[in-house]
C-alpha cells in the first residue's frame, strides 16, 4: 500500500515534465517549452483544488520557486535558472531527510502514516505503533538513506545541468530518475522486511497469510 501510494505520487512529477517539453518544443522556443515543464507543481496544485483538497505547503513552496526561476530565466534568457531548479529542490529535500533523522523525526515515518492510510484514526493509530525505539531506528536509517540517494542525485542533475542542451538533459532526466527511485524504494523495502523479520510485532509492511 505504501510503496504503490508513493510510487503513485511521485510517478507524474518525474514523468510529466520530459512529456510536456516534447510536445511544446515542437512548436515554441526552448524556453518557453522548458518553463511549460515546469508547471507540473501548478497543475499538481489546481488539480488538488479542483478536488477540494487543501493546499500543499511544500506544493506551495515548489510552485513559488518555479516562478522564480521562470522569471529569471525569461528575464536573462538563460534555460540554466530553469535546469538548476531540480538540483536545487532534490538538495534541499536530501537535506531535510538528513535533518529530521538527526532530530529524531524522521521524514520517512511521516510520509508512510500519511500514505498508509485514508483515515484519519488508522494514521493516528500507527503514528503511535511507529514511536517505538525500534521502528524509530528503522526510519531514521531509512530517512538517512534517501538523504544519501537524494543529494547524489542533485549532483547528478547539477552536472546535466551544466554539461549537455536542454533537450538531452529533459530526455535523460526521467529515465534516470526513475531508476534512480526505483532502486531506493526496492532497497527501503528490502530493508523494512528484514527489519520486521526481527522485529514483527511493529508491522510496518503487511504480511501475507500463510
Amino acid at each position: 500500500m505504501i510503496h504503490r501510494n508513493l510510487i503513485r505520487h511521485l510517478l507524474p512529477g518525474l514523468v510529466l515534465p520530459g512529456l510536456i517539453y516534447l510536445v511544446v518544443s515542437r512548436a515554441a522556443p526552448v524556453l518557453i517549452a522548458l518553463a511549460a515543464a515546469s508547471a507540473v507543481p501548478v497543475l499538481d496544485a489546481a488539480a488538488r483544488l479542483l478536488a477540494r483538497k487543501r493546499p500543499s505547503p511544500v506544493g506551495a513552496l515548489f510552485i513559488a520557486m518555479t516562478g522564480v526561476s521562470v522569471s529569471l530565466a525569461l528575464w536573462l534568457r538563460s534555460p540554466l535558472f530553469i535546469l538548476v531548479k531540480g538540483a536545487v529542490v532534490t538538495a534541499l529535500i536530501g537535506l531535510a531527510f538528513a535533518g529530521s533523522a538527526a532530530i529524531r523525526r524522521p521524514l520517512t515515518r511521516t510520509l508512510a502514516v500519511m500514505m498508509s492510510s485514508d483515515h484519519h484514526e488508522a494514521r493516528r493509530r500507527l503514528a503511535e505503533r511507529w514511536r517505538h525505539p525500534t521502528a524509530l531506528r528503522v526510519f531514521r536509517t531509512l530517512s538517512l538513506g534517501w538523504a544519501v540517494l537524494l543529494l547524489l542525485s542533485a549532483a547528478q542533475q547539477g552536472v546535466l545541468a551544466f554539461t549537455v542542451s536542454p533537450g538531452m538533459m529533459m530526455a535523460l532526466e526521467p529515465p534516470v530518475q526513475l531508476t534512480a527511485t526505483a532502486l531506493g524504494v526496492a532497497a527501503s523495502l528490502l530493508y523494512v522486511r528484514h527489519s520486521q523479520r526481527l522485529a514483527p510485532e511493529l508491522q510496518m509492511l503487511p504480511v501475507r497469510a500463510g
